[in-house]
């Protein structure tokens, strides 16, 4: 059943889902090692639910500090995800994100599994951006359904 429209805050984050299957989020500042297990278990949640296409703003965000992408890596899977585009994002933060994605395929799964994951997280420079290549995603799955 796929979960209806839901707003959460973690500390200065805010998440927004939308159904079907849209996570909006707006990062700010510092996200700590205290917030970051409850960002992971609304990813659980909707991503069990639904495959997420995030749309992730990254201009306020600051990086995120090497324990928490440590958790990060622990926690989240792939399989919740059917693409991220994250704009706004500075290179350290387009490090960092690959870099835990990569660090969470390390735990047995194949070169083709990590590269299916690299190559669903997109950068973009603005929000319309974003959006506009959110609707060619949407419109690729769709044709690999069809």
């Amino acid at each position: 059943m796929t979960p209806g429209h839901r707003e959460w805050r973690i500390g200065p984050h805010t998440l927004r889902f939308e159904p079907p299957d849209l996570l909006r989020i707006d990062f700010h500042g510092v996200l700590t090692l205290e917030d970051a297990p409850r960002m992971v278990e609304i990813y659980r949640e909707l991503g069990r639910a639904v495959r997420l296409y995030v749309l992730g703003s990254m201009s306020e965000a600051e990086p995120l500090e090497p324990d928490v992408r440590h958790y990060l890596s622990e926690h989240i899977r792939s399989e919740w995800f059917e693409a991220t585009v994250y704009f706004g994002a500075r290179l350290v933060h387009k490090a960092l994100i690959k870099g835990a994605v990569i660090a969470a395929q390390l735990d047995g799964s194949t070169q083709k599994e990590m590269e299916q994951s690299l190559a669903a997280i997109h950068f973009v420079a603005t929000r319309e951006e974003a959006e506009q290549l959110l609707l060619q995603l949407r419109a690729r799955a769709s044709d690999r359904v069809a």
